[in-house]
């Protein structure tokens, strides 16, 4: 087959603009720029959604976008074990099923699906050392058959059914290798170097463990073929119960205990089956006593979630995921944005993030301001000044309802002028609306005499009047909502108590979905029913939380820097805003970007 040099007489491409399809390490000649370009494979480290709750010593398995963690101990004194479960999409946690029994540092690993817990010990007991094993299938855990020694901050290797535990403190390291074939623990090989603390991954024919304790249990390396062990090539970074995967031709080694006392590392290794490289990324959060966390299977992607900033009391919830690829990844997050020109409280949004607007607030104003991604302008006065409105559609094309004093009224926007509608059927406050300017609906809230009795009743929209529609599951006021006329989502709000009830409606019915995982009133939403974010509120405090949807299930997304309660929100699931409010200062921003990944195309020098 001819070449590009053959047919070219050129070694290197010589193209008028960047290729829309590059591969890592792929070159080629830009002739109207005039420079050599390529696509370059790097290293980093970006931070992904926090765990629902912070844990160390947690069991662990799946790969970067399929992940789970489970048990693990939150902070004392006592220290407390837990038996919840979350799993990971790549971009979120979601709550999973629940252990039978409480533990940390059981050895663990596998898929969502086929996930294994091995041993452990129970806080607030002392810790004695357990022979318990549950596998995982992704809903629920199950009793497995009993391990022949009770074993703790062992590591594991393998998935149900076919796994090996290895090591244990008891309280010094003994070797306990023991095989499972999903019914029958066998004893396996003695390791060349006896410690516990060790991670292991890869497979129960082909595994590999990596680091442990006690000194130089740190730094070595041994692989297993499933009857005996060998010695492989000392890692470069002496740490136990970080987070390990991948195979025995590539791995990922990712923080960990040092054997300094309570010292936690940020350093990550990667292994290609010769030799350690330590990367140029590094954790921003150093943490030990992981447990198992999830890798995929090779080093070019890593996951580690929760464990220990010192020493095994301070627990995190922080998530960070490693990359080697030819893609620059920036990850999800919430950042100031410009602040609003007037001062506010419980105002209305609607729009998108490069084209919002916000309007009313207390005191009962009539401002309204537009965004266009970078400014905000002052836009025409509303008809009638008012909070606790709700407002929807798009920038050019807004509907403001209800609002204080349990009114009825209700604004059309056209983006140039704000021109009365017919009135609401009910006049009331703290309702919640979604949809279009000609097919809206609005739902819960409060009327006459006021609290403590929230509403059930919705009503929908045409464009110009309102017109009665079915009642909801939930009576409440302060909920949330997003959506449209045929697709939906009504969530949180209060009794007056803050509830978690979530309900869909499909432009005839609502129906109860799941539940958000907490209690929250006052939160703003953004995208569709099967694509949500939600944000802030009171949680029961002022909530940093943020929630994505898919249509079933709820997951984490990065936290806001300030949690903010009374204030108004839009745009999408990937790019959204929240502004004004309490209690930061009342014409405060914040913008959420959602994790992105583009080429990694630069110029080569000879710099």
């Amino acid at each position: 087959m001819a070449t590009y040099q053959d047919i070219k007489g050129l070694r290197v491409k010589y193209l008028s603009a960047d290729p829309s399809v590059t591969v890592g390490g792929e070159v080629w000649y830009n002739s109207t720029t005039g420079t050599l370009r390529s696509r370059l494979v790097t290293e980093g480290v970006s931070s992904g959604a926090n765990l629902a709750t912070g844990r160390t010593g947690c069991a662990g398995g799946g790969i970067q976008t399929a992940a789970w963690v489970s048990g693990g101990s939150v902070a004392g004194p006592p220290p407390t074990s837990l038996t919840t479960t979350e799993e990971y999409n790549g971009s979120g946690w979601a709550a999973g099923g629940l252990m039978s029994t409480a533990r940390g540092y059981a050895g663990s690993g596998g898929p969502q699906t086929a996930g294994i817990a091995v041993g452990g010990y129970p806080y607030p007991a002392p810790p004695v050392a357990i022979t318990t094993v549950e596998s995982y299938n992704g809903t629920t855990w199950s009793g497995e058959t009993a391990l022949p020694t009770a074993v703790w901050a062992n590591g594991l290797i393998g998935s149900e059914p076919a796994a090996v535990t290895i090591g244990t403190e008891s309280p010094t390291a003994l070797n306990a290798v023991f095989n499972y074939d999903g019914s029958t623990w066998t004893e396996g090989g003695t390791r060349n170097t006896i410690r516990g603390y060790t991670n292991g991954a890869g497979t129960q024919t082909a595994g590999i463990i990596a680091g442990g304790s006690p000194a130089p249990g740190g730094i070595k390396v041994e692989s297993y073929d499933g009857t005996n062990w060998t010695n492989e090539t000392d890692c470069n970074v002496p740490a136990y119960m970080g987070s390990f995967g991948g195979s025995q031709t590539s791995a990922v080694k990712m923080g960990g205990q040092t054997e300094s006392g309570p010292v936690v590392t940020n350093a990550v290794e990667t292994y290609d089956g010769t030799s350690w490289t330590t990367s140029p990324a590094t954790l921003v959060t150093a943490r030990g006593y992981v447990g198992s966390a999830a890798n995929s299977p090779s080093s070019s992607a890593g996951l580690i979630s929760g464990g220990s900033t010192s020493g095994g009391i301070a627990s995190t919830a922080a998530t960070e995921e490693f990359n080697r690829s030819a893609n620059v990844i920036t990850a999800g997050a919430w950042a100031a944005g410009t602040a609003m020109n007037t001062t506010r409280i419980n105002p209305a949004g609607a729009g998108l993030q490069t084209a919002g607007i916000i309007m009313g607030g207390y005191p009962s104003t009539t401002e309204s301001e537009e965004f266009n991604g970078t400014t905000w302008t002052e836009g025409l006065d509303l008809n009638t000044g008012r909070g606790s409105a709700y407002g929807f559609g798009t920038q050019g094309a807004t509907v403001l309802a209800g609002g204080h004093d349990y009114q009825t009224t209700t604004e059309n926007y056209d983006g140039t002028t704000w021109t009365s509608s017919g009135g609401l059927t009910t006049g009331r406050r703290y309702l919640a609306a979604f949809g279009t300017q000609t097919a809206g609906v609005a739902a819960t809230g409060f009327a006459p005499p006021g609290p403590p009795a929230g509403l059930d009743t919705s009503e929908e929209y045409n464009g110009t009047g309102w017109t009665a529609g079915n009642v909801a599951n939930t009576a409440r006021f302060v909920a949330g909502a997003l959506g449209i006329l045929t697709a939906g989502l009504l969530f949180g709000g209060a009794t007056p108590p803050g509830v978690a009830s979530v309900e869909e409606y499909d432009g005839t019915n609502w129906t109860s979905v799941t539940s958000l995982p907490i209690a929250n009133k006052g939160a703003c939403g953004a995208g569709t029913q099967t694509d949500g974010l939600v944000f802030g509120g009171l949680a029961p405090t002022a909530s940093v939380k943020t929630l994505g949807y898919d249509g079933t299930t709820w997951s984490t997304r990065p936290s806001m820097t300030t949690g903010r309660t009374y204030f108004a929100g839009f745009g999408t699931s990937a790019l959204a805003l929240a502004g004004a409010g309490r209690p930061p200062t009342a014409t405060a921003t914040e913008e959420f970007t959602a994790q992105t990944s583009a080429a990694n195309i630069e110029t080569l020098t000879t710099s």
